[in-house]
C-alpha cells in the first residue's frame, strides 16, 4: 500500500515547457500526480504558470474530464467545441467535460496559477 506523500512541484515535480515555438503559448507546468511520479493509476494532477497574455494552444484530454482551481490571478476559459468564452478569477473552480477542446488564456496583469486535474490519465498538450 502506498503511503501519503507531501510533494513540492518546483523541486519534485516533473516541470516543463510547452508551447515554446509559438507566439503567446508559453507556459510552464509543473506535473506533481501521476504513474511515474508518486504511482497514481486513476488521476493526474499538476500547476501551469501562465504570464500576462499567454495562453494553452487548443486541446482536449480524450476520455478524461479536467477540473481547474485558479490558484491567483486572472483569464478565460475558451470552450473552442461550443465557441463560447467565460471569464475567471482567483479562486474559481473550472469543469472541462470529457472531449471539450478548451483553452485556457491570461488575460491580467499577473502571473497566473493554475491547478489542474484530470481522471482517469490521459495525454498531456504537446504544445
Amino acid at each position: 500500500m502506498e503511503e501519503v506523500r507531501i510533494i513540492n512541484p518546483f523541486k519534485e515535480g516533473n516541470h516543463f515547457w510547452l508551447g515554446l515555438e509559438e507566439e503567446g503559448l508559453r507556459r510552464k507546468v509543473f506535473r506533481v500526480i501521476d504513474k511515474e511520479l508518486v504511482n497514481s493509476e486513476r488521476l493526474v494532477v499538476g500547476l501551469t504558470i501562465f504570464e500576462p497574455g499567454e495562453r494553452c494552444a487548443p486541446h482536449s484530454h480524450p476520455g478524461s474530464e479536467e477540473f481547474n482551481y485558479v490558484i491567483k490571478g486572472t483569464g478565460v476559459a475558451i470552450d473552442v467545441t461550443h465557441d463560447k468564452e467565460t471569464p475567471f478569477k482567483t479562486n474559481d473552480f473550472i469543469f472541462i467535460p470529457d472531449g471539450v477542446v478548451h483553452v485556457h488564456y491570461n488575460n491580467g496583469e499577473e502571473p497566473l496559477w493554475l491547478l489542474w486535474a484530470y481522471a482517469p490519465p490521459g495525454d498531456m498538450p504537446t504544445r
